[in-house]
């Protein structure tokens, strides 16, 4: 049996123009201990959130208006403006086709999840993410998280040192040392 992950003091962010989905997530949150998920409308007042107060895991729907999903992650993983250019995101979508979970892995998102959502389903979710830390790649033609998921360790991966960055050891809540 896996010992559970402790989420009370890890920032989460909703980013879903649909409001019954923002309280789901939010529910189910609030049901894993996390006291007080945050919640925007659009890509414009998600920026602003992290902005105002960096998050640990964003939750984000792709589809959304103006500004969808995959241009969010896009502008969180690569403007220089980026208040949390780190931010652990989870896809969360009813686009099931290949080409949108491929489009959301290539803008650099951690994990994807299909709508209709389970609470499990999240918490594997987030738990992946606390559990199974991935490095930070910055190439030419990508930045987010290492999508080779081979290795156990992931400072044993074999790409070139200057094509890995390592998410600081102390960004995150669950790698800080008290």
């Amino acid at each position: 049996m896996t010992t559970a992950c402790d989420l009370k003091n890890i920032e989460f962010l909703i980013v879903d123009d649909n409001p019954i989905m923002q309280r789901i997530v939010k529910t189910i949150l609030r049901a894993f201990d996390i006291n007080n998920p945050r919640v925007a409308s659009s890509a414009e007042e998600a920026i602003q959130a992290l902005r105002a107060m960096p998050a640990d895991i964003a939750i984000i729907d792709l589809d959304m208006a103006p500004v969808d999903g995959n241009e969010l992650i896009r502008q969180l993983r690569t403007e220089e403006s980026s208040p949390t250019p780190y931010i652990q995101i989870i896809v969360l979508t009813a686009l099931a086709e290949k080409t949108d979970v491929t489009t959301a892995r290539d803008k650099g998102m951690n994990e994807f999840i299909l709508k209709p959502l389970s609470p499990m389903m999240l918490y594997k979710a987030i738990e992946r993410i606390i559990k199974q830390p991935r490095p930070f790649v910055r190439i030419e033609s990508y930045v987010g998280p290492c999508r080779r998921r081979k290795y156990d360790d992931p400072k044993e991966d074999q790409r070139a040192e200057d094509d890995i960055s390592f998410i600081p050891e102390d960004t995150f809540p669950w790698n800080r040392r008290n």
